[in-house]
């Protein structure tokens, strides 16, 4: 009796050893792999048509399907939801007449259905109330930076990290100075991040803009997000690519980076010494302590971190315990700034804070912009054009000021 007890106690530990193990192992492969957009198509993977009027879309938000009433639940309102005044909990029961049972279905509707600047109607359901309609104004979904009215190149590269990379080259003004910015995007994102968060502030003022999809994002090679192991290699062979172009001046290729982005640019920036200027957004000095700020903010245990970081080497051979940008931002002689919001959950502010404060301990130039509400990622940041302003500005200080006899009105 008692040996069978054991092998029943035995058999029960097994049995939740491998669902737990399995369990981590899914959890480890969300964090190394996320959606990749590609051209043609959207952001959760509805086909886009490749040419004629740029297409219409929206985000509410973060949705799920509702069944009481039919339609799509909103678990987190974002930009256009907020806009509309949808709250959490709300149920988005018809867009366009029509009702959804998922965010992807929607998107695809919208961007074969509609062009950007269309108005739709939506009709939402808050608990115990009456349904209320209201009209949606749809953004442009870009494909390229043909839609910004910009001139570019498709670029490939081959870089260290031993992945091809994808993206686009968007040459300087023939009468600017050859100047160029790197725009470097975060983890699970891409190359449009660029075009959707800026990318038509560059040209006005003088800069060529060069964003490609590192590795395991978007159509570049590699299977996983490395966390700066192999993004920092995919910087400096964009740093390296944009110094040897035609068109560029190469001692006014500068930098902007952004989350897992940033950090890379970090290790990318300590390890060349010619870059002349670095705007880093949201960046982490740390990645120990920010995966357990991500966990803590998805609703976990910052405890995770240990088994999570296990099944990452298992997979991948990385040990990101050994991923601190922090250790190296001194080695950094060019400006540097620093763009952090004071509500981020995801990397606490206290990652730019600290990284700052080293480097005016060492005497070298850096700045602090924190943005005061600002979330993670872009979310709740000042409106486009006050962000930009700013950041190209340090640009131009950073490059000894602004193209000659450039007309910033034009």
């Amino acid at each position: 009796m008692k040996k069978f007890f054991l092998s029943g106690v035995a058999l029960v530990l097994g049995v939740g050893l491998y669902f737990g193990v399995r369990a981590i192992d899914r959890m480890a492969v969300s964090y190394l792999t996320g959606p990749r957009r590609v051209v043609g198509e959207g952001s959760w993977g509805e086909k886009i048509p490749s040419d004629g009027p740029v297409p219409g879309t929206a985000f509410l938000g973060f949705m799920g399907p509702s069944e009481d009433p039919p339609g799509l639940r909103i678990m987190r309102p974002r930009e256009t939801g907020q806009e509309l005044g949808l709250l959490r909990g709300d149920v988005v029961t018809e867009v366009d007449g029509e009702t959804f049972r998922s965010g992807r279905e929607l998107m695809e509707h919208l961007v074969q259905n509609h062009t950007a600047g269309d108005s739709v109607s939506i009709t939402a359901v808050t608990a115990g109330e009456p349904p209320r309609t209201m009209s949606m104004k749809l953004r442009a979904l870009l494909r390229h930076p043909g839609d910004l009215g910009l001139a570019y190149e498709d670029v490939e590269m081959q870089s260290d990290s031993g992945n091809v990379l994808r993206g686009w080259f968007v040459p300087p003004p023939e009468r600017s100075d050859g100047r160029v910015g790197i725009f470097v995007h975060g983890a699970y994102s891409s190359r449009y991040q660029a075009l959707e968060n800026g990318g038509k502030y560059w040209y006005p003022r003088g800069y060529g803009l060069l964003t490609m999809d590192l590795s395991g994002h978007g159509s570049s090679g590699g299977d996983y997000v490395t966390y700066t192991v192999k993004e920092r290699q995919d910087v400096a062979a964009m740093v390296r690519w944009a110094r040897t172009h035609p068109a560029i001046d190469p001692r006014r290729v500068v930098v902007f980076g952004t989350s897992n982005g940033a950090a890379s640019v970090i290790y990318a920036a300590a390890a060349d010494g010619e870059i002349p200027g670095l705007a880093l957004d949201a960046p982490y000095g740390n990645l120990w302590d920010a995966a357990g700020s991500m966990l803590s903010a998805r609703g976990g245990s910052a405890i995770l971190r240990y088994p999570l970081f296990l099944a990452v080497w298992w997979r991948t051979g990385i040990d990101l315990g050994e991923v601190r940008p922090a250790d190296v931002i001194t080695d950094i002689q060019a400006p540097v700034l620093f763009i952090h919001g004071d509500a981020d959950r995801r990397v606490p502010l206290t990652h730019s804070e600290s990284m700052h404060a080293a480097r005016e301990q060492a005497g070298l130039p850096s700045e602090l912009w924190v943005l005061p509400g600002g979330e993670h990622g872009f979310d709740n940041y000042p409106p486009e054009g006050i962000f930009w302003s700013r950041v190209l500005d340090f640009f131009d200080r950073a490059l000894g000021g602004p193209p000659p006899e450039w007309d910033l009105s034009s």
